[in-house]
């Protein structure tokens, strides 16, 4: 718990078996994606090698859900104010005014097991679930040892405290206290939020000239490989080019520029949610373009 004034207390998730968990499925996924791309560029042109790397891509799928699951574990907050309730988890934002919680219960004493939403595991209890009896339950948690139910006349919100009493003291002493000047409701959801960035037209432009790019580089990739017998690695101190690999190397080009605008793409909806650091979010994906740009560029160069 942080306590950032009089009237506001932050109360973090339960987190250390999240991360734990997390990690491992990260570095499980990472192996896959480095072992299959390694086998894949030793490969001879063929299947195989086309197999073996669209493998590494698809297991990069879930290695990037992992980190993000991760990451916001990492960042997810429930604040406690004088005038209401504050989730923060990642790209999803709940602000629950005071007058609209109508009860807060440990759910271990309610007498129910509640079932996890899909995909869930330590550390990323996450997703809505209708739940006989309750209705529909928002799970913003990360352990279900620790959940507790925050009741609204919309929805039931499944939070996991890691101090449990103390938040419970807290929310007690702001209903005790009144509420002023309580702040209206808002949710962010991550596809309502991607729609909202989806329908800014800069944001747009600049997404989508990074991802064609990405794709023209690796197309790109594809038809200057069958041409080369070997390719310079780098330069030499002096400016000549560097010893030769095998042409199949230059797939890594890709999986790079793919790495790199998925850093940039999830990086600028951090700042993109943010007010006054929106320019912050435009400036990344402009970037994104930038490294495809430049390894088109170092592409056509070796014909």
């Amino acid at each position: 718990m942080n306590s950032q004034a009089p009237d506001t207390l932050v109360f973090l998730p339960a987190r250390r078996i999240g991360l734990v968990v997390q990690l491992v499925f990260a570095l499980v996924l990472a192996a896959g994606v480095g072992i299959s791309f390694w086998f894949g560029v030793n490969q001879k042109i063929g299947s195989y090698l086309t197999l073996l790397l669209l493998l590494s891509l698809l297991l990069a799928v879930p290695l990037a859900w992992v980190l993000y699951r991760g990451f916001s574990l990492i960042q997810a907050r429930y604040i406690v104010e004088r005038d209401g309730l504050r989730i923060r988890w990642g790209l999803h934002n709940e602000d629950i005014p005071l007058p609209e919680i109508e009860w807060v219960r440990p759910v271990g004493e309610m007498g129910l097991r509640l079932p996890q939403p899909a995909f869930a595991w330590p550390g990323a209890i996450l997703g809505g679930r209708e739940i006989e009896d309750l209705g529909r339950v928002e799970f913003l948690a990360s352990d279900l040892e620790k959940i507790l139910l925050v009741a609204t006349p919309r929805q039931i919100y499944a939070i996991s405290p890691e101090d449990t009493r103390g938040f419970q003291a807290a929310f007690q002493r702001a209903v005790l206290m009144g509420s002023l000047t309580p702040f209206k409701p808002r949710s962010t959801i991550p596809a309502v939020f991607l729609k909202n960035i989806w329908s800014d037209r800069a944001a747009r432009t600049f997404m989508i000239s990074g991802i064609g790019l990405t794709l023209i580089l690796l197309v790109l990739v594809n038809l200057v490989i069958p041409t080369l017998s070997s390719a310079p690695l780098g330069l030499a101190p002096y400016g000549q080019p560097a010893e030769t690999v095998p042409p199949q190397i230059l797939l890594i080009l890709p999986l790079l520029a793919t790495f790199t605008l998925a850093v940039d793409l999830l990086t600028g909806m951090f700042f993109y949610r943010r007010p006054g650091q929106q320019i912050i979010a435009y400036l990344l994906w402009a970037s994104s373009s930038l490294t495809p740009l430049m390894l088109i560029i170092a592409t056509l160069l070796l014909l």
